[in-house]
């Protein structure tokens, strides 16, 4: 045990001691510290053969969303057909029509927003309002409007008739407003009336106890065509029974149908008219005349569908008496 006189000695070397190991731990920080320092402040030099060695990354190519044209120049409605392509300033489209059918007319009009789109037709200077937005606003009522989602005002017109040809306008409200025409040809079967000689005839003449024999020509560009015939009237009634009907096999766009009646009488005068889907009609006015020499002046100036021309003998008798009015009036 040691005396009060001897701790001190010792406790001075146990604080030299602590000294020298908190002197070297000290040092040896800061050798790790400046150590760690070089590292992350050297730069390795470039070196082309460096970057070489080193595998290449192979990103994959950027992909760009496809952008519709009309967001990029378009601020405003405008037109544009199936393919989803401007039609604004393609001019007068063209639209075929069957007669008797459904007609539609598209009209497709993209960033309407807050727009009214509306039907139009124009007959010259006229023009009739049709529809607005999904209303109708014609009294005919064939009109009609049929929205095609997402964005086409469809003008429907049924049950065409000859007079719908012409120009229709499908207009968008805007300022100055944006139109698009759309001209309507109507497809009509060709009806025509021949007589026995193959001639187009309008009046035919006959004398009692002829046999007459007419055939109604039907052609059309219509492919159904040969789902329906055409339809003889007389006189806007049935054919008499004795007159007798015949259906000729045709072709696809041509239909034969012909009227026979073996022993014309006076009765059968009037007017036979040849229709084909109620659309279409042709007619001849049938005259039977009593007497053999004025159905002969009739058949010679109708029956080959030409007049007679005047002989030599006419035109020289003509001129003579020309000629003496004319010596009459100079001697006066």
């Amino acid at each position: 045990m040691l005396g009060p006189g001897t701790w001190e000695p010792w406790f001075l070397l146990l604080v030299a001691t602590l000294s020298i190991v908190i002197a070297n731990q000290h040092h040896q920080f800061d050798n790790h510290s400046v150590h760690l320092h070089e590292r992350t402040t050297t730069r390795k030099p470039r070196n082309d053969s460096y970057f070489q060695d080193e595998p290449s990354l192979k990103l994959p190519p950027i992909r760009i969303p496809h952008l519709r044209h009309h967001h990029v120049t378009h601020w405003g409605p405008y037109f544009e057909n199936v393919k989803n392509e401007d039609v604004s300033t393609g001019g007068v489209r063209h639209v075929a029509v069957h007669l008797g059918t459904t007609a539609m007319l598209d009209c497709r009009v993209a960033m309407l927003s807050d727009k009214t789109v509306m039907w139009m037709r124009r007959n010259g200077e006229r023009v009739s309002l049709l529809t607005v937005a999904k209303n109708t606003y014609s009294s005919d009522l064939r009109y009609s409007l049929y929205f095609q989602y997402p964005n086409n005002w469809r003008l429907a017109i049924s049950s065409v008739r000859r007079e719908d040809h012409g120009l229709y306008v499908c207009q968008v409200n805007t300022h100055p407003p944006r139109m698009l025409t759309t001209n309507v040809t109507i497809l009509a079967p060709e009806i025509r009336i021949l007589d026995e000689a193959g001639h187009e005839v309008a009046d035919r003449y006959y004398k009692t106890g002829s046999g007459v024999e007419l055939a109604c020509i039907v052609r059309s560009s219509w492919r159904t065509i040969g789902n329906l015939v055409p339809t003889w009237l007389k006189n806007g009634a049935k054919i008499p029974d004795h007159v007798k009907i015949y259906h000729v096999n045709g072709s696809a766009e041509k239909l034969v149908t012909r009227i026979y009646i073996e022993s014309a009488a006076k009765s059968d005068s009037g007017e036979y008219t040849c229709s084909f889907d109620q659309h279409s009609t042709s007619l001849v006015h049938l005259h039977v005349l009593n007497g053999e020499k004025q159905a002969a002046v009739h058949h010679d100036q109708w029956n080959s569908g030409r007049t007679e021309r005047p002989n030599r003998k006419t035109i020289t008798v003509f001129l003579a008496i020309l000629l003496s009015d004319l010596l009459a009036v100079i001697q006066k």
